[in-house]
């Protein structure tokens, strides 16, 4: 049984049908596939985000993966890819919880509470990071934040 492996993941369709196409246009047959509707009903996420996923049949992933290396510069939509920090792969999941068993159903429950937060997460080398990140507030040479100030 031939195995859909994703080769770009994007937070809205319109890139991700646009890398589509020119991978079916070389011979490849790619598909994107919409996970939204799975993050907001099995993992209570409203606003999902890593949902638009281009995959192609996994015989066929590394002929991809070198023609999105080679559009690179060329392909506007190839910006808007999500790439783990650690690794560079775009086998990210929104949340970091499981689809696969119904035990990722509680902690999604948590995420939905604030509990926990919600953070990226790269199937490739299972390296997680924040939704959002957060600007370092600037420093003095005794690392106060600038502008503090002292009462």
């Amino acid at each position: 049984m031939e195995q859909l492996i994703t080769v770009a993941t994007f937070n809205e369709r319109a890139p991700a049908d646009k890398i589509a196409n020119r991978l079916r246009e070389t011979g490849l047959a790619a598909e994107v596939y919409d996970e939204s509707q799975e993050q907001k009903w099995k993992l209570w996420n409203l606003n999902p985000r890593a949902h638009m996923r281009v995959r192609v049949h996994s015989t066929e992933e590394s002929r991809a993966l070198a023609l999105l290396e080679e559009w690179k510069g060329s392909e506007p939509a190839l910006i808007q890819i999500i790439r783990c920090p650690e690794c560079g792969s775009s086998r990210i999941e929104f949340p970091q919880f499981s689809r696969r068993t119904i035990m990722g159903a509680l902690p999604a429950a948590l995420a939905a509470t604030g509990v926990i937060a919600r953070e990226y997460y790269c199937e490739s080398c299972h390296f997680t990071w924040p939704d959002e990140t957060k600007p370092e507030p600037e420093l003095d040479a005794l690392n106060w934040s600038k502008g503090a100030k002292v009462p």
